[in-house]
């Protein structure tokens, strides 16, 4: 049964109010199931042979009588049962042998024997057949309940539905299909009319090999495809998701997610303007101190220079928020090369030390990137100004790269290395900002001392 069959051409609420008021019935042989209907059934049947019977008496008297009564006897066993069949045989077997003599002379045991028994094997027969039919009456009323609820549902959900079937060329390659199904929501989504149905994929023109090549792979797999689609047309997006419903057939749900795209582009916007006016007010307070340090002495200098570069770290997370596409996470990976290019500007000289950045890409929340670059900023500053004294010279290695489930962040040099107290000693600032900056990203911090100093920090759930 085709699925609009019971709804109107227009899917209008109309047509769908008219196929919910409509019960399905069975087109086969009604059943008389009451048993006072089974009864009248069986004496208006015979009743009626009976009185044919009289009337063609009248005519010729040698009219076989109870020969008559057999599609009596059929009829009535097919609507009222076996049992109503088995009375009807009874009572045709009376009113031919009673009134019609049929069973007369020597051999009447052996006629009545012979007409009982056709007429028992015409009863069974019906009743087996009449069961078959009853059966199948339920399976068409149930199919016919099936086919309305199911057209109900495609005319009136609010998502839109295709049906489509494959077509392939000489190679086997899927290079078409036609549409065979598509609701009344698809076609408002697509913009198009009734006669999209039964049309191909081609006949919208453009360049289709990607979107067949995704179909190909759903047809072949049978693994479901979800992904989103512009509407150029219609300026709406869709989230299509693709299913295999045969070797040669699929399914193609469409959901309107417009309003979602828009709410998340107003986010993105919100998020942008937020990063950037951030940036800019770490960028005057890095100003400040900078201008503060110049005026003050040089242990004030030297520690506002600090300041400095820890507000730099974290301007820099912002100014890689504001340029990223996601809006939410950081490339790690750049942004740690972008901030170790700063520290060399800020903090070397000439070219005694290098600082040697080998860092991997892998996304990043900014509640991770901000303390990571911290952690960055705090190592390498003081690896610069205790770990290669004058005149000596070296290179600072910053290392990231994600191992398995987590990642790995490597600060070493290879100088004058770290005191045998380093890790016991009560701390100044740096070591205790450190040690809070691990924490806050729940990683495990490992000192390695001689030769020179080695930092590595481990963080989970980072994959690359």
């Amino acid at each position: 049964m085709n699925i609009r069959s019971a709804l109107r051409a227009d899917g209008s609420p109309a047509a769908r109010r008219d196929s919910t008021d409509r019960a399905p019935r069975s087109r086969l042989l009604p059943r008389a199931r009451e048993p006072l209907a089974q009864i009248a059934v069986t004496l208006g049947l015979v009743g009626a042979v009976t009185l044919g019977r009289l009337g063609l008496g009248l005519i010729g008297p040698g009219v076989a009588s109870f020969s008559l009564y057999l599609p009596a006897i059929l009829l009535t066993a097919l609507v009222a049962g076996w049992e109503a069949g088995a009375g009807a045989t009874v009572l045709s077997l009376a009113a031919a042998g009673a009134l019609f003599g049929a069973f007369t002379g020597k051999n009447f045991l052996i006629n009545l024997t012979l007409c009982a028994g056709a007429a028992a094997g015409i009863v069974a027969v019906a009743g087996y057949v009449g069961r078959l039919m009853e059966r199948l009456a339920h399976s068409e009323i149930a199919l016919a309940h099936r086919n309305l609820h199911y057209d109900t549902l495609f005319s009136t959900m609010s998502e839109g539905f295709a049906l489509c079937e494959a077509i392939r060329d000489d190679q086997a390659r899927l290079s078409d299909y036609v549409v065979l199904e598509m609701n009344p929501a698809l076609r408002r989504m697509l913009g198009v009319g009734p006669e999209a149905v039964g049309g191909k994929l081609s006949d919208r023109g453009g360049d289709q090999t990607a979107w067949l090549a995704l179909c190909d792979q759903v047809l072949k797999t049978g693994t479901p495809r979800i992904f989103e689609y512009h509407n150029e047309a219609t300026g709406l997006w869709h989230e299509v998701h693709v299913t295999r419903v045969t070797q040669t057939r699929m399914a193609q749900l469409f959901f309107d997610v417009t309003e979602r795209k828009a709410a998340q582009a107003h986010q993105a916007r919100l998020f942008e303007e937020l990063n950037h006016r951030v940036k800019n007010n770490l960028t005057i307070v890095s100003t400040i101190l900078d201008m503060q340090g110049r005026a003050g002495g040089p242990a004030l200098r030297a520690e506002l220079m600090k300041a400095v570069d820890r507000v730099q770290s974290i301007a820099e997370v912002h100014a890689s928020l504001y340029s990223a596409e996601g809006g939410a996470e950081v490339d790690f990976g750049a942004y740690l090369e972008s901030l170790c290019q700063g520290l060399s500007k800020s903090l070397l000289a000439d070219d005694r030390i290098q600082i040697v950045v080998e860092a991997r890409s892998a996304p990043m929340t900014a509640d991770q990137a901000i303390p990571l670059g911290m952690i960055v900023n705090e190592i390498v500053t003081n690896a610069v100004k205790y770990a290669y004294p004058a005149p000596g010279s070296g290179v600072i290695s910053v290392t990231f790269r994600p191992e398995g489930d987590e990642a790995l962040l490597r600060i070493a040099d290879s100088g004058a290395g770290l005191p045998d107290n380093f890790e016991t000693r009560p701390g100044g600032l740096g070591l205790k900002l450190l040690r809070s900056m691990v924490k806050q990203v729940g990683g495990k911090l490992t000192i390695r001392r001689h030769p020179g100093a080695t930092f590595e920090i481990r963080i989970p759930g980072q994959k690359g």
